[in-house]
């Protein structure tokens, strides 16, 4: 099992399949290193001929509750922080997942809510537990 900060990542051999999972319970906040960390793994499971597909998983009672908004710091991308070229470092990191080749499959359970949405909106195919849920906006 590979290591990404508060991502795992472990390769069936006889499936080909690569879980990607986040260690964040209950409710899998996200950051902008957790995204990075997530983009690190795609990148690298991209490159690796024994992955010929992706599934992205939560550890805890929700996919991903959207973004840490308590334990972030002033120079935090989540504050809007801007990189020299006008980017947000975050939106950045998170482009880098889009560009995953192999498919990737989410399996969302609890809530997926705001950039957690988002984070599901990446794979390519979803599968929902019955008790996954995300706000409806009217």
């Amino acid at each position: 099992m590979d290591k990404y900060g508060d991502v795992s990542v472990e390769i069936s051999s006889s499936e080909h399949v690569a879980t990607v999972e986040i260690h964040r319970p209950p409710n899998n906040y996200f950051d902008d290193a957790l995204i990075r960390d997530l983009a690190d793994a795609f990148e690298t499971l991209d490159k690796d001929p024994a992955c010929r597909a992706l599934l992205l998983a939560a550890e805890g009672k929700s996919f991903c509750a959207g973004a840490n908004f308590q334990s972030r710091p002033e120079t935090n991308p989540l504050n809007q922080s801007q990189t020299a070229s006008g980017s947000n470092p975050l939106y950045l990191e998170a482009v880098r997942l889009f560009r995953a080749t192999k498919p990737v499959v989410a399996a969302i359970q609890g809530a997926a809510i705001g950039g957690g949405l988002g984070l599901a909106l990446v794979a390519d195919f979803r599968v929902a537990a019955p008790e996954a849920v995300s706000p409806v906006i009217s």
